[in-house]
C-alpha cells in the first residue's frame, strides 16, 4: 500500500496530545478520534498513536478492524504499566499508519486506582509519537480526567439535539474545573444537517460558546468505514471526510502555534523506534 500523502508540513520538533470526549454516549466520539488521527498521519507523515481509554470493550480496535492481544487492562494489571518497552510492544499498527492501543477488555477497567498507570502510559506514548490521540468516551472517570489533564488540546464532541446540548454546557464547566484551561478546549458538533431543528448559530447563542467545528451527518459513509475497518478517506472522499480533514488541519495549526500548557519541543532523534 502506498504511503500517506503529505498535505501539510509539520516541523519535526513538535508534539501534541489531543483527547476526544463525548458530551454523552453515542455522539460519535470514536468516529471523530479515529478519523482525525488518520488525517493527522496522512497530512503530516508524523508518528501517530490512538489510545482507547473508553470503558470496556471500547470501539477503536473494532472501527479499525484490528485484533489486540494486549490491551490497556493488561498493561495496568502487570509490570508493563511501568515498562515503556511493553507499552510500545502492545501497539497495533494499522495500514493507515496509525498505531493503536486497544481499550481494556475487563469491565471496571481502568479503575480509579489506575490513574497513575494511565498517566504513565500516555507520557510514554507522547515520548515515542508526535501525535497522541485519546478516545476518552463520554464519562469523566479518573482515566478520562487523567487524559484531559495531560492533553494539549481537548475536543468535546456533541450532537445537535437537546440532551447533548444540555450536557455540553455542564461538561465544558466540569472539564475546566478538572484543570483544563479555556485555550485548550475545542467543541465539535457532529451529525449536523441543513434541515436540523436548530442551527449552529442558534446553538452558539443559547449556550454562549463557540462551536469550533461542525461535521455533517453521513451514516452510510461512517457505517461503510466501520465495516471495512478503515478511515473514511480510505474508502472515498465524502463530505464528512472533507470536514474531518479540515479539523485535522486546524489541530496542526494549533500545534504549530504552540497551544497548550504541556507543549514540548524535542530532538528529532527521540522518534527512533516509533512508527514514522
Amino acid at each position: 500500500m502506498a504511503g500517506p500523502r503529505v498535505a501539510c508540513a509539520l516541523p519535526f520538533t513538535l508534539r501534541m496530545t489531543v483527547t476526544f470526549l463525548g458530551s454523552k454516549g453515542g455522539t460519535g466520539t470514536t468516529t471523530m478520534a479515529v478519523n482525525v488521527a488518520a488525517e493527522l498521519r496522512r497530512q503530516t507523515s508524523a508518528s501517530t498513536v490512538l489510545a482507547d481509554l473508553k470503558p470496556p470493550p471500547g470501539d477503536v480496535a473494532l472501527f479499525l478492524g484490528v485484533r489486540p492481544r494486549v490491551t490497556v487492562s493488561h498493561l495496568l494489571a502487570g509490570a508493563g504499566v511501568r515498562d515503556a518497552g511493553q507499552i510500545t510492544d502492545a501497539l497495533l499498527p494499522h495500514t493507515c499508519g496509525v498505531d493503536v492501543l486497544a481499550a481494556s477488555d475487563e469491565w471496571g477497567q481502568p479503575a480509579p486506582r489506575d490513574a497513575d498507570g494511565v498517566e504513565f502510559i500516555l507520557h510514554t506514548l507522547a515520548a515515542t509519537h508526535r501525535f497522541v490521540i485519546v478516545d476518552a468516551g463520554a464519562t469523566l472517570n479518573p482515566a478520562a480526567i487523567t487524559a484531559l489533564q495531560t492533553s494539549d488540546l481537548v475536543v468535546i464532541v456533541a450532537n445537535p439535539d437537546v440532551p447533548c446540548l444540555r450536557n455540553l454546557r455542564r461538561l465544558v464547566d466540569a472539564v475546566r474545573l478538572s484543570g483544563v484551561s479555556g485555550d485548550r478546549l475545542r467543541v465539535l458538533l457532529n451529525r449536523i444537517s441543513d434541515d436540523g431543528a436548530v442551527t449552529r448559530a442558534q446553538i452558539e447563542a443559547v449556550l454562549d460558546m463557540t462551536i469550533d467545528w461542525s461535521v455533517p451527518s453521513d451514516y452510510r459513509a461512517v457505517a461503510g468505514a466501520v465495516i471495512s475497518g478503515a478511515p473514511l478517506r480510505a474508502l472515498r472522499v465524502s463530505d464528512v471526510a472533507r470536514h474531518l480533514e479540515s479539523v485535522a488541519r486546524a489541530i496542526i495549526a494549533d500545534a504549530q502555534g504552540g497551544v497548550g500548557r504541556s507543549w514540548t519541543t524535542v530532538a528529532p532523534s527521540a522518534d527512533s523506534g516509533a512508527s514514522q
